[in-house]
């Protein structure tokens, strides 16, 4: 009996955390596989700083941290840290930027201010410098080089991004914290307190609805540019596929964010792996 490989602490720490972008790495050639880990890995160390600090001062603290290490790492000094350690590798092989990665770091700063964005763009524009910049990246680590190609991974991101922000709705609920555009709210009746309290209310789901509309269409937009990005960049934008499954469920839940059926939704691992052997997204 052959003996299960075992993960490196990057990919543990991906699956554990980010299982999505885990089963999407797979995916990926064999050889690119941990590289993608190791992003994946950095980028949620950096996106949990909120949930890991009591006090805003401590999560900038802990950003810094991150800034830190990269302009170390580019000084030939590399941490002793499971993720620095194989990022610092990346970096120097220059197959990662630091600038793209002090992107990312800086995205996070919003979530320190615990305020909901005041409308669509501002949401937009945080997705975008999160999930849609770290599809672009993984695009480029998957060996994309031109603007055609990372442009649509970043569509692809944006589009699972936005399919997220529904999806954690309950986790931020929990929190009390908030990453629905105030002016969508104000305009169905949805005060903070309906989403603090999980109020399964009719307005509470027209504005789930609107925002699922809209995730849907930007899963059809970003399908459009799948020809733009080479096969061998695939895994970059497989997410999309389980952002589509997600919304599924949302649908037959009756636009319901609160329900089980929607948030322990697990990801379609099935029509992931047939549109993977398809080439498609």
């Amino acid at each position: 009996m052959t003996d299960t490989p075992k993960l490196s602490y990057c990919a543990d720490y991906v699956r554990r955390n980010d299982k999505d972008r885990f089963l999407c790495s797979l995916f990926a050639a064999p050889e690119k596989r941990e590289s993608l880990f190791t992003l994946y890995a950095f980028n949620q160390e950096v996106s949990k700083t909120r949930e890991m600090v009591s006090e805003t001062m401590l999560g900038h603290i802990r950003l810094q941290w991150w800034r830190d290490t990269l302009a170390e790492i580019e000084q030939g000094k590399i941490r002793k840290h499971e993720v620095v350690e194989p990022l610092s590798v990346l970096i120097q092989s220059g197959q990662i930027e630091p600038r793209d990665l002090e992107i990312l770091i800086a995205a996070r700063e919003f979530d320190l201010a615990d305020k909901a964005p005041a409308n669509q763009a501002e949401l937009d524009h945080y997705i975008d410098q999160t999930s849609g910049h770290l599809s672009g990246m993984a695009a480029e680590l998957l060996g994309v080089t031109d603007n055609d190609a990372r442009h649509a991974a970043r569509l692809a991101g944006n589009a699972y991004g936005l399919v997220g922000i529904l999806r954690a709705m309950v986790f931020h609920g929990r929190a009390k914290r908030l990453y629905l555009p105030q002016d969508r709210m104000e305009k169905h009746g949805v005060g903070q307190g309906d989403i603090f309290e999980f109020r399964k209310t009719d307005a509470v789901k027209s504005l789930t609805r609107e925002i699922a509309d809209l995730a849907q269409d930007r899963i059809v937009e970003a399908r459009k540019f799948r020809k733009k990005l080479p096969s061998n960049a695939l895994a970059a934008a497989l997410p999309v596929v389980l952002a589509d499954g997600y919304l599924r469920k949302l649908a037959k839940a009756g636009f319901d964010p609160f329900s089980a059926e929607f948030g322990l939704a697990r990801p379609a691992s099935f029509r992931l792996t047939v549109k993977a052997m398809l080439h498609r997204y």
